[in-house]
């Protein structure tokens, strides 16, 4: 059965929530063991809630910060697409971008499967880059 509207709400929001709070556990409780990332599609998908720690842990290495926030979404079914406003900073360099997202939330209440469409800059961890583009 698929999860109701007010479910995938509050996860998505959850989601916002403890991302923002830089609440590591409570991040990656949200992610069904079966989860998978493309973020961004076209690198490797990545697997399992391994995958959402190294997810977390690329996005806050020493140096680096986030904020996220949602704007234009729409849920439907068991899917959030979103456009997300990125804000960070990795060293002295500020970052004020947006993303598409696409959160799909499993029949257990946690997340299975986020599509993030961007173009990462150059300075992120090379996790969220394709093999080709290297790590400078």
């Amino acid at each position: 059965m698929h999860p109701s509207q007010e479910e995938l709400r509050r996860a998505f929001a959850r989601h916002f929530a403890c991302w923002n709070a830089r609440d590591r556990e409570g991040w990656i409780a949200l992610f069904d063991p079966r989860i998978t990332f493309d973020d961004p599609v076209g690198v490797p998908t990545k697997r399992g809630l391994e995958a959402a720690a190294r997810q977390w842990d690329a996005s806050f290495t020493p140096g680096q910060q986030w904020k996220i926030s949602p704007g234009l979404t729409y849920y439907r079914g068991s899917d959030a697409a979103s456009v997300v406003r990125n804000q960070g900073v990795i060293g002295d360099k500020h970052f004020d971008f947006e993303t598409i997202e696409i959160w799909t939330l499993g029949e257990s209440g946690k997340f299975v499967r986020v599509l993030g469409y961007y173009d990462p800059p150059a300075e992120v961890d090379a996790y969220f880059r394709l093999p080709a583009e290297g790590t400078s």
